[in-house]
C-alpha cells in the first residue's frame, strides 16, 4: 500500500503553493497522504532525514520507495506518485 508524506511549514512559500495540491489529492482518497509540519513534528522530520521543505515522501508498505524536494504542480505529483 502506498502513503505520502509531506513536510511542510507555515512560513516556506514553496510548501504554500503544494499545499493545496496535496490537500486535493487527500480528498480524493486515491492514496493515504500525511501532512507533516516540521515546526511540530520533529520526530517523523528527523526519521526521514529531511533537510528541506517541501518535501515529499512516497512510502510503499512503510519503506521510502522515492522523494523529492521542491514545489510540484498537481501533474507532477502525479507522475511522482504514479511514474
Amino acid at each position: 500500500m502506498k502513503q505520502l508524506l509531506f513536510f511542510t511549514a507555515n512560513w516556506c512559500p514553496s510548501c504554500q503553493t503544494t499545499k493545496p495540491i496535496v490537500e486535493q489529492l487527500q480528498k480524493t482518497r486515491t492514496i493515504p497522504v500525511q501532512i507533516v509540519d516540521t515546526d511540530y513534528d520533529g520526530s517523523l522530520t528527523t526519521q526521514y532525514g529531511v533537510r528541506s521543505i517541501p518535501t515529499l515522501i512516497l512510502l510503499e508498505n512503510g519503506t521510502e520507495k522515492k522523494r523529492t524536494t521542491g514545489a510540484l504542480r498537481y501533474e507532477q505529483l502525479n507522475q511522482f506518485i504514479n511514474g
